[in-house]
């Protein structure tokens, strides 16, 4: 699959953010944060999440000028996203839009608006970068199938503040089911790189804070 660098991303941005007609402002959650971080070097997909109804209007408005559309064919590991919509352009670069909840599993809550760190302003499209903690929850979250997550949860794992990363999952109310996700995903990390994972202990026991 092909894969697109920081330099391409921002070109691609630059080209929706001169069609946006309102200011608005997007949070990138996924490898394109990463890669604008200097984490990793490309990335195949942008994931935005938008807070408002109206943000999220405004972005789909811009697409069309700037050549994007809507796959005919969703390829399979985009298929069970669960996002609002994706959209492609004629690279093959691809645009998975998420209006407030992730993958019908994780919101972009206050504290990650808040942590969020500003990147740059492309007309008036500004454009955010959530924080390394809750980059690596929401991979934490993904498919179990998805195992190139294990490499990018790898690159953010240094210095990661964990007290924050635990209180970050309290706050989301996640069920039963997904904190299963969670622990398998984080053991399956802990085993193939053989480092410490300190929420897990937490996360095997009843999380009362």
């Amino acid at each position: 699959m092909k894969q697109f660098d920081s330099e391409y991303i921002g070109r691609e941005l630059t080209e929706i953010g001169i069609r946006v007609k309102k200011p608005i402002r997007i949070y990138l959650i996924g490898g394109c944060a990463m890669s604008f971080r200097g984490l990793k070097e490309t990335t195949k997909d942008i994931d935005i999440v938008f807070k408002s109804k109206r943000d999220y209007e405004a972005f789909c408005d811009a697409l069309f000028g700037a050549q994007y559309f809507e796959p005919v064919v969703i390829r399979a590991e985009h298929g069970k996203l669960n996002a609002t919509r994706m959209y492609e352009n004629k690279d093959g670069f691809h645009l998975d839009l998420f209006l407030k909840r992730v993958c019908m599993k994780m919101e972009l809550s206050k504290g990650m608006e808040g942590r969020a760190e500003f990147h740059k302003q492309y007309g008036k499209m500004a454009v955010c970068l959530v924080s390394k903690e809750d980059i690596f929850l929401f991979k934490s979250l993904a498919s179990e199938r998805r195992k190139r997550d294990m490499s990018d949860m790898r690159a953010l794992y240094s210095n990661l503040d964990w007290k924050l990363v635990k209180e970050e999952l309290l706050s989301q109310r996640l069920s039963g089911e997904l904190i299963e996700l969670v622990i398998r995903r984080l053991e399956e990390f802990k085993t193939t790189y053989d480092l410490d994972v300190p929420l897990l202990d937490d996360l095997k026991k009843p999380m009362k804070g």
